[in-house]
């Protein structure tokens, strides 16, 4: 059985960081649980999270707004390709009225895929997503003044990855990570961990003509996904395992503040991580007040106005 439980977050770099909060809150109905910086590099970047009111692991999506900073990423194989979230079964006639009248990209045509009906949309800076209707999630609606319960996002349903050879990564999600084979559909593959249900299904799409894409911090592409542990000695457990498969390009733990990370990449090129949930995000605002004032790690605080004086000003 998979020590993985699920996700934990994915992490997308966008462009501008109101267009994002307005993207996630406004139209989706998320809760904008964080805001901070990204903590690589010396260069000021927004962290902004996004999930439930409670911010619970397999919610989240979280962002790196990159316009201001101006660096761009290509979109191609070795990434994820789409984000998807899970929504109740009949909801997706509500979702393409909502980005009809508020004028967001959408595709002309609901498909169906895995017994699941899905409807593909886009973020601002040209990210995919789908939402897929699910009669299985049991997670607490995310929902708005103008969005009613029974239409609203659960949380992330699963990733579509973007790979040009598949043989040696679906060897690697079974043997490395334990999640199950669970069949295939045309150039879909899927797989899930657990009990299968919204949150822990990871798909590969085969595109074995599609070029590269970029792996670096850059606007445009979905940077990585991150798997839910318990803690740094699971992550330990996943890194071992790794290392003695070969795949010996694995990260430390690495202090995120609200969760420590420990990074690698599967076969295919895209940037997994063992993210833990022995944190969270009460560690400087009380639940119920999440991503009400700009939080900074201990390391950073000290530098608070001076960060935050040079980003964009956003508001919810």
């Amino acid at each position: 059985m998979s020590i993985i439980k699920g996700f934990h977050h994915l992490t997308a770099c966008v462009s501008g960081a109101q267009e994002d909060v307005d993207f996630y809150v406004k139209l989706l109905g998320q809760t904008l649980v964080k805001k901070t910086v990204l903590l690589d590099g010396e260069e000021p970047v927004y962290h902004l999270y996004y999930g439930n009111a409670r911010g619970d692991a397999g919610t989240l999506v979280t962002s790196f707004p990159f316009k201001q900073k101006g660096v761009k990423g290509r979109r191609g194989s070795g990434q994820i390709k789409v984000i998807n979230y899970s929504v109740p079964r009949d909801s997706l006639e509500f979702w393409r009225e909502r980005f009809s009248a508020k004028g967001v990209a959408f595709d002309k045509d609901v498909v169906e895929r895995f017994d699941e009906r899905r409807q593909r949309f886009q973020h601002p800076c040209g990210i995919e997503f789908d939402l897929v209707e699910s009669d299985r999630d049991a997670r607490p609606p995310c929902s708005a003044s103008d969005i009613p319960e029974q239409f609203a996002i659960r949380g992330v349903h699963s990733i579509t990855l973007s790979l040009r050879e598949v043989a040696e990564s679906i060897i690697f999600m079974q043997e490395a990570l334990d999640f199950r084979y669970a069949g295939q559909s045309g150039p879909y593959h899927r797989f899930e961990t657990a009990d299968g249900a919204p949150g822990t299904v990871v798909e590969f799409i085969h595109e074995p003509d599609r070029l590269q894409g970029s792996s670096i911090y850059g606007e445009g592409t979905i940077h990585h996904v991150a798997f839910a542990v318990d803690n740094v000695e699971q992550q330990m457990l996943i890194k071992d395992k790794l290392m003695s498969m070969g795949h010996i390009d694995t990260s430390e733990s690495v202090n995120r503040n609200y969760f420590r990370s420990m990074y690698f990449k599967m076969p295919g090129g895209v940037m997994f991580e063992a993210a833990t949930t022995d944190i969270g995000f009460a560690i400087d605002e009380a639940p119920g007040h999440f991503g009400s004032e700009f939080q900074l790690p201990p390391w950073l605080r000290e530098r608070k106005n001076e960060l935050l004086g040079r980003l964009e000003p956003i508001a919810v």
